[in-house]
């Protein structure tokens, strides 16, 4: 029978007596990882094989595209596989970081269901046919729950496995701003000692291509405000994090109290959706603007979702992003307002 490892004292150690001396595991990430799923993977992985010395395999959907992200994989050396160059009839063991099955964001055949679940998002109902799941909503980071693993069962941490936790702490919680629970804090204090500064330094302020901040003018462009509230509707990207990364930095805004980052990434419509408002939950409100139309989903403070385009016409997709905006809007107490271009130095209104 599944068992929710929350219930338990020594998850690591159910953990390590569920999957015993299987030969071959997978370790998936969520489609396009971001440095808390590269470092969850990073951490099981390290864990298999100082435990029962077996060696796994890290898989991916999607790209890597984020530069912060690509040097953490080449200076930490995390070895990745992308999907279509796994056979996932081979493995003995299929394990989920950082997402849950059928959710939209990951890989998985429909028809495989992971033996292993460990994440920080909302625990849903296909997550409980799994042998082992590990779900802990109110944790910032499923980096916090791998480095309470490797805690618990005494490993080492070198400093590459130490920056990897702590770098995918610190993005997915906003410098813990985003977090409220003891154990991120505690995680990000035991990891701090413990990482490599000039390495950490070099992930996180790579040199980027002039491309990257022409996309951002075009965003920002395109951005409308509706008083506390932005939409940016940012065409068609060539990497579906940039709606997220536009989302951060437009929130930083001052009085902005709600933003929605959209583009067209490979056929499909990604959105990214911030905010600083308290006793809100974007997760849900993303699950909301989806309803009938793609799959969303999130955290208290940041959430995304995905449209398929594929089986949509020019004027089929407007209308989607139409629909999408407006129930947005309604959802966040600006249906009735008229909103005006970011850039604009009148008072010149524009429709949604």
């Amino acid at each position: 029978m599944p068992e929710n490892i929350q219930r338990f004292d020594r998850p690591a150690h159910r953990l390590l007596t569920l999957v015993g001396q299987k030969k071959r595991i997978l370790i998936m990430c969520h489609n396009n990882p971001d440095p808390d799923s590269l470092a969850a993977a990073f951490a099981l992985k390290s864990i298999f094989f100082q435990t029962i010395r077996r060696k796994s395999i890290i898989g991916y959907g999607g790209i890597v595209g984020r530069e912060e992200n690509r040097q953490l994989i080449k200076r930490l050396k995390i070895e990745i596989t992308h999907i279509s160059e796994i056979d996932f009839g081979k493995f003995s063991y299929i394990c989920l970081v950082d997402s849950q099955p059928n959710t939209g964001n990951n890989a998985l055949p429909k028809n495989i269901l992971p033996d292993i679940v460990i994440d920080h998002h909302p625990l849903r109902k296909d997550t409980m046919k799994c042998k082992f799941y590990d779900v802990r909503p109110e944790y910032g980071s499923s980096s916090t729950i791998l480095t309470e693993y490797l805690r618990e069962l005494e490993l080492s941490i070198d400093s590459k496995l130490a920056t990897a936790l702590f770098y995918g702490l610190k993005t997915d919680t906003f410098g813990l701003m985003r977090s409220k629970v003891k154990a991120d804090l505690d995680a990000f204090n035991f990891l701090l000692s413990r990482l490599a500064p000039r390495t950490l330094s070099a992930i996180e302020n790579p040199s980027i291509p002039k491309s990257y901040y022409l996309v951002f003018a075009d965003a920002i462009e395109n951005s409308i405000q509706y008083n506390d509230v932005i939409v940016s509707k940012m065409g068609r990207v060539n990497n579906p994090e940039i709606a997220a990364e536009m989302a951060d930095f437009l929130l930083r805004m001052e009085n902005v109290r709600w933003v929605l980052c959209m583009g067209e990434y490979q056929n499909n419509l990604v959105l990214s959706m911030r905010t600083s408002r308290r006793g809100w939950y974007a997760g849900k409100v993303a699950v909301r603007l989806m309803r009938g139309l793609g799959t969303g989903g999130g955290h208290e403070k940041a959430a995304g979702g995905k449209v398929d385009l594929n089986s949509l016409g020019p004027e089929e997709r407007s209308r989607v992003t139409k629909k999408i905006i407006e129930r947005f809007l309604k959802v966040v107490g600006a249906g009735g307002v008229q909103g005006k271009p970011l850039t604009a130095t009148s008072t010149r209104r524009v429709p949604v």
